[in-house]
């Protein structure tokens, strides 16, 4: 790394007024720098040095300071990429650092802060309230050291160049020193064509290099998001660029996509040896399956379609037609369903006798609806040690009743009641009532911790009911206060 690379690249990432460069007790701000630097300095070899006594620039070789980063006191804002997964803090500069309003936590002074942090980001609750009572100035910060803020402070920080010889290339700081084709999917990929430069997904621009509608010596550089700014990751011609991507093999978890998506639709001899041929497959994969679905949702007219058969029918439409599916992808598939396979056409008596035995399904449920509700009501009833007076039969646990059901002993129209005094109710009802308005157990036990408290010993019945418990608990509260 350069001297005039690491002027630069601070001149592209702050602002003019957010730091200067002061060498030999001169202040400059960066662009008087370089305008100032003689070429053989500014092909000088140099480090960068960071701590709680400053940041400063080095001679790489001689390990002699020479230039101090003096960062604005006037710095404040969000800092919403971290290296730990916390609440973005609100930040001022104290100290050659930044130090948040909360005073809980600290960061080196050349992060990058923003005025506000995205929507839907929950931020510091501390930092938000100190910032809104008008606490921005640098002694708003709490006058005490955090651990963050004292290792910060105690620890000098010193790197040079890269492996590669270079820390910034083309004004971004170096991440990957060349392309990496298996990556190339998640990068950012810029294209520069006559003086324009456009970011283009690297499946577009290998459909645009081969129809010839891209110059192949077009320039590309290629970055990745780190944090809140972009990062070097190689650089090449259009023609390198698609050549990386089509070389980069498959991994493991991509094979096991490819498995997954040829033995569903039973894709015949569909081979795919690296990551530039896999979008094609997923594209032909979620074609299948958007017709298979959408045939399956006309089950009124037509029989279940096969997805061995879904995929033959889209190949052989591809065949005939590429373009076939721009619009009115469904219309069409349907026609060519109804030309190849007229027997999945559903007819009129086939279409009674299927809407009569969904009417007995429906029946049959509708039957089976209070058994259900009943098992279901048994799993879920609070209190699985109560007593119920069940009639011809007696006293049974609730814990026990399906074991009843399950022998025959009981069904869910069997008269039960909670106390000898009331009315004989059927067992569906009688739960389905009590698990929809009896107190549940957290109400009674807080009920029983406020009574406690207020020395009242009077025993709480397990029928009361919710609107009832809610209206004691409410008074207690109250007397409390």
């Amino acid at each position: 790394m350069t001297l005039s690379d690491y002027v630069t690249y601070l001149a592209q990432t702050y602002q003019s007024w957010e730091l200067l460069l002061s060498s030999k007790e001169k202040s400059f701000t960066m662009s008087e720098f370089l305008e100032n630097l003689r070429p053989e300095e500014r092909e000088r070899s140099v480090g960068i040095e960071t701590g709680g006594e400053g940041d400063f620039i080095y001679d790489a070789q001689s390990g002699e300071r020479l230039v101090q980063v003096i960062w604005s006191s006037a710095r404040r804002g969000w800092v919403v990429k971290q290296i730990r997964n916390s609440k973005p803090h609100y930040y001022v500069t104290k100290n050659h650092l930044l130090v948040s309003l909360c005073g809980y936590d600290a960061a080196p002074c050349d992060s990058q802060v923003l005025a506000d942090v995205p929507l839907n980001v929950p931020v510091c609750k501390k930092c938000y309230e100190r910032l809104e009572q008008g606490a921005v100035g640098t002694q708003c910060a709490q006058e005490r050291l955090n651990i963050t803020e004292v290792l910060l402070r105690g620890i000098t920080t010193r790197f040079s160049s890269s492996s590669s010889g270079q820390q910034f290339k083309r004004g971004l700081l170096v991440y990957e020193t060349r392309l990496v084709g298996a990556k190339l999917a998640e990068r950012n990929i810029t294209v520069t064509v006559d003086g324009e430069s456009r970011k283009i997904p690297i499946d577009v621009l290998r459909r645009d290099y081969h129809a010839a509608k891209i110059p192949a010596d077009a320039d590309v550089l290629v970055t990745a998001t780190r944090g809140d700014g972009e990062v070097y990751c190689g650089q090449g011609t259009v023609a390198a660029v698609i050549e990386a991507w089509e070389k980069a093999p498959l991994d493991a978890f991509d094979r096991q996509d490819v498995k997954r998506m040829t033995t569903e639709f039973k894709l015949p001899d569909y081979h795919v040896d690296s990551k530039a041929e896999l979008p094609e497959l997923k594209r032909l994969y979620d074609r299948c399956n958007r017709y298979y679905r959408y045939v399956a949702s006309q089950a009124e007219e037509f029989k279940r379609v096969t997805k061995e058969a879904t995929s033959k029918l889209v190949l052989g439409l591809d065949q005939s037609d590429p373009m076939w599916d721009v619009t009115n992808g469904e219309t069409r598939f349907v026609e060519e369903l109804c030309r190849q396979h007229s027997e999945l056409i559903r007819t009129e008596s086939e279409k009674k006798a299927r809407a009569k035995r969904w009417d007995e399904q429906q029946l049959e449920l509708e039957q089976r609806r209070p058994l259900i509700e009943t098992r279901n009501n048994l799993t879920n009833f609070p209190h699985k040690d109560m007593l119920l007076e069940v009639r011809n039969i007696g006293m049974i646990r609730i814990r026990d009743i399906k074991g009843k059901i399950r022998d025959g002993t009981m069904c869910p129209k069997t008269p039960v009641r909670y106390r000898s005094a009331d009315e004989w109710v059927e067992l569906c009802k009688f739960l389905n009532d009590w698990v929809r308005w009896k107190a549940t157990v957290r109400q009674l036990e807080l009920l029983t911790s406020l009574q406690r408290q207020h020395g009242i010993t009077d025993d709480i019945p397990l029928d009361i009911g919710r609107s009832a418990v809610s209206k004691r608990i409410s008074a207690l509260i109250a007397r409390r206060e």
